[in-house]
């Protein structure tokens, strides 16, 4: 019986910069999203396919064509550090679009999961399956608090992805040569392949349909990395011809130009080469329980009683198709910087009415340990009906309010 997928063994999820948008960093230096990750890669999006319809002459669908595709993946985790260092720069993904300044380029990420079983797979030695996302622009984070969680602030940022593709390594029983070819004569380039923290590493060069194997013999493979976009489709099997990158349709592990029509399987899995993989960071998350995190609104208190401050930051983004590539252009829009905040009080809900309708600003301050997020100029745009309801004990406001000015918000460490 084979082991269906689940989230309960080894999952590892890493993020990158990337000095080339769409580029997955040569030697990356991959970072943790948290040592208690809560879901990942939370990937959505679609191929663009249509269905080739409304033909003079028949009644019923005579094709599906594929267009442009659309990614987004959306990771939550527990805090664990603040989202910038002493310098002000960011170290949690959330800490681009909180520092973005609009006069460079939003800082774009490759992301990995991987998800790793020790059974299964074509050699009964387990698989790895890996979802890598490349040009992932961290486009929103939501910070939320509720004092009634006994669990740590569960962060989740939000990406917009230029590609992003699923793989599967079957694992080898024991140490093999490997096997790469291709489908078509074009294919000349080079491919990386790896094992674990690249201890084994061999750059294979392709030779068309010819087959070229390994002068080395792999334990185990961790990454399976191209360096230039294929024509044919890329197959790679261990020395009987059984696939140890899965080739779902058969075409090949690595699907080519000439079988997509427009973009050839350039991703793959990042090599590690003399980067490395990420440090547990390490710290308490209950240091960053809500419990523990403070706020005021110009130097005084949101209410008498705060029963929930959710923060969130968001850039507006367009994609735009273009010729050539299956990929969309990601361009950023404005931000909006925000929190909701549910209070009550003596005379709360009086107030937050007239903190409205006196168009009210002042900075809102929310107070970590080791850090504050400052919404500059915070406006109380939307307020709740004020509504007295017979038996209620309590009445809690639920407020709105957005930030404003250049910039809308500061992040500094304390």
């Amino acid at each position: 019986m084979t082991l269906v997928e689940n989230a309960l063994g080894d999952v590892r999820a890493e993020w990158a910069e990337e000095s080339t948008p769409g580029v997955a960093p040569t030697n990356p230096e991959w970072n943790r999203f948290s040592d208690y990750v809560l879901a990942v890669p939370g990937w959505s999006g679609g191929g663009g396919v249509e269905p080739l319809d409304e033909i003079v002459g028949s009644g019923d669908i005579e094709d599906h064509v594929r267009g442009v595709e659309d990614h987004s993946l959306g990771v939550e985790y527990l805090m664990q550090r603040f989202f910038v260092n002493d310098d002000g720069d960011p170290i949690d993904p959330i800490g681009y679009p909180l520092t973005y300044d609009y006069g460079t380029q939003l800082t774009t990420h490759t992301v990995v999961t991987r998800r790793t079983t020790s059974d299964g797979g074509n050699f009964g030695a387990g698989l790895r399956h890996y979802v890598v996302g490349v040009g992932c622009r961290p486009v929103s984070g939501t910070i939320p608090g509720d004092p009634s969680e006994s669990q740590p602030i569960a962060l989740e940022v939000e990406y917009e992805a230029e590609m992003v593709r699923s793989y599967v390594i079957h694992q080898p029983d024991s140490a093999t040569t490997l096997d790469v070819v291709s489908t078509s004569s074009e294919d000349s380039f080079d491919v990386i392949i790896e094992s674990e923290g690249g201890s084994t590493s061999e750059t294979v060069t392709l030779n068309g349909t010819t087959t070229v194997t390994t002068s080395s013999s792999f334990g185990d493979v961790d990454a399976i990395e191209p360096q230039a976009e294929p024509e044919g489709d890329i197959t790679v099997t261990d020395g009987n011809g059984t696939d140890i990158l899965e080739a779902v349709t058969g075409n090949g592990g690595l699907i080519g130009s000439n079988t997509d029509g427009v973009d050839g399987d350039e991703v793959g899995i990042p090599a590690l080469g003399s980067g490395s993989h990420a440090s547990a960071i390490g710290t308490d998350p209950e240091e960053y329980q809500f419990l523990g995190t403070s706020s005021d609104y110009g130097g005084s208190a949101l209410g008498t009683r705060v029963h929930a401050l959710d923060a969130t930051v968001e850039l507006d983004t367009t994609k735009e198709a273009v010729q050539g590539t299956r990929r969309q252009e990601i361009d950023i829009g404005t931000r909006t910087v925000s929190a909701d905040v549910d209070t009550a009080g003596e005379f709360d809900s009086h107030k937050q009415h007239r903190r409205h309708f006196e168009e009210v600003n002042s900075d809102l301050t929310y107070e970590f340990v080791d850090g504050d997020l400052t919404l500059k100029n915070a406006t109380l745009v939307d307020v709740g009906d004020v509504d007295f309801s017979g038996g209620d004990a309590n009445i809690i406001n639920s407020s709105t309010f957005e930030a404003h000015g250049s910039p809308a918000v500061t992040v500094t460490t304390t």
